[in-house]
């Protein structure tokens, strides 16, 4: 039989797909799913646009600044000849019924009143907003799919409780059908056993549709679709220490007002609405600009005057009515009310901060009591398993002791990764971006 040979280009092709495959297996540790999400997301996607969209403005707005040229062609029908008539001469005729326009105007402005600065310090100043826009919706997706991926391994957790419950409970049952046969029990709790079976059986059933549930959630907030599939690394349950974090709630406050975007946005925005008041302002102030126009053609019907004219304009607005003093008095209503807006958000950041980190010292201090909860509800199932089989205590006993363990050991999972998730908040809420851990 004989072989074919395969270069290595060939099979180095061959191989590209497993290799690529193997990469779509690799489980998401946290790392993973929080970059996927900053590269993926759509909300992203669209604050990127928004800041794009100023760029253009503010391209806009400069070229006030600019010469601007513009050309103009036209042809002008008549119906007749243009004429008057003069009793003692007759009719005169001083022009064509086809007339041709062709002509060249440059302007440039000298001075708008403050109209051109005001609109560009705008427009830079919402360039400035958008990047902190999307600065803070960076740190709300990465929020995000922390808390669906902390989600996630608290689920599974769930998951490896019901399933020992359920073990726990299986083998109970099994010893009673032994202790039955013995004549050492009655039915009735072999029938008992077997509800509780059921029971944990349904939680089970919960804790695996819980977990479903949490990973499509999290695929979501990675920016993928809720069904797509999705292979989550296996994580501690302990929390992590968080070094990092401030130790007081002062040092908290003092560090969100230094560093949220938020903050830095509506600043952004008062700037915006304060060059808002000088382009108001601008329409009682004298604006010039200089012009120049060349004729190539020019209908027949006009006074001839010459191929060019050039010249300078200046224009003063003596009564609007009012109109000018109106929207200046809007203009100064709008600073104010952003001014009174970054008030309230810097009272809102301090009451976000101080909620955050007390959530993330009630949550360690909930990891304590639940853990000895669990030491203590594991201590009542193993006295109350020892009674029943010295026949000191009944199969209720033991269905109740073993629930309370499984709640015990439910809360302290969810205390487990309350921390983490309260710590992802606290940072969320000092303003931290994502790579700032």
């Amino acid at each position: 039989m004989s072989q074919r040979r395969v270069s290595p280009a060939f099979a180095l092709l061959l191989l590209l797909p497993a290799a690529s495959l193997a990469e779509e297996a690799a489980p998401y540790d946290l790392n993973a799913v929080v970059r996927t999400a900053l590269a993926n997301h759509p909300s992203l996607r669209g604050a990127a646009a928004q800041l794009n969209a100023f760029a253009a403005q503010a391209q806009q707005a400069k070229s006030g600044y600019s010469l601007k040229v513009e050309a103009t062609l036209g042809l002008t029908r008549l119906q007749n000849d243009p004429s008057f008539s003069v009793p003692p001469l007759g009719t005169l005729v001083f022009g064509k019924a086809d007339n041709k326009q062709a002509s060249v105007t440059a302007q440039y402005p000298l001075t708008t009143g403050g109209k051109l600065e005001g609109l560009n310090r705008q427009a830079q100043a919402g360039i400035a907003a958008s990047q902190e826009a999307l600065a803070r919706q960076r740190q709300q997706v990465a929020l995000d799919v922390t808390t669906a991926y902390f989600s996630v391994l608290k689920a599974s957790q769930m998951v490896e409780v019901a399933r020992d419950q359920l073990k726990a409970l299986q083998a109970q049952r099994d010893a009673i059908a032994k202790m039955l046969e013995q004549g050492v029990v009655t039915r009735i709790d072999l029938l008992r056993a077997e509800t509780g079976v059921s029971g944990a059986q349904e939680f089970e059933t919960k804790a695996r549709n819980g977990e479903a549930v949490a990973t499509a959630a999290l695929a979501n907030a990675m920016g993928s679709a809720a069904d797509s599939a999705l292979n989550v690394a296996a994580g501690d349950a302990q929390a992590s220490p968080a070094a990092d974090l401030p130790g007081e709630t002062a040092a908290a406050i003092e560090e969100a007002l230094r560093q949220r975007p938020e903050l830095r946005q509506v600043e952004a925005q008062h700037s915006a609405a304060a060059a808002g008041v000088d382009v108001a302002r601008s329409g009682k102030r004298p604006t010039a600009g200089l012009f120049a126009q060349y004729d190539a053609e020019r209908p027949t019907f006009m006074p001839e005057t010459g191929n060019w004219s050039a010249g300078v304009m200046l224009k003063l607005n003596v009564f609007d009515g009012g109109a000018t003093s109106a929207d200046v008095t809007r203009a100064e209503a709008q600073a104010a009310q952003v001014q009174a807006g970054l008030d309230e958000l810097r009272n809102g950041i301090r009451l976000q901060v101080t909620q955050a980190f007390l959530n993330v010292s009630s949550a360690k201090e909930r990891v304590k009591t639940t853990e000895q909860a669990v030491a203590t509800a594991e201590e009542g199932v193993r006295l109350v398993r020892v009674g029943y089989e010295n026949g000191v205590t009944t199969i209720t006993d033991f269905l109740a002791a073993q629930a309370e363990l499984t709640k015990a050991r439910t809360d302290h999972v969810t205390a487990l990764f309350d921390v983490q998730i309260a710590q992802s908040e606290l940072r969320f809420a000092l303003g931290r971006q994502p790579d700032q851990g």
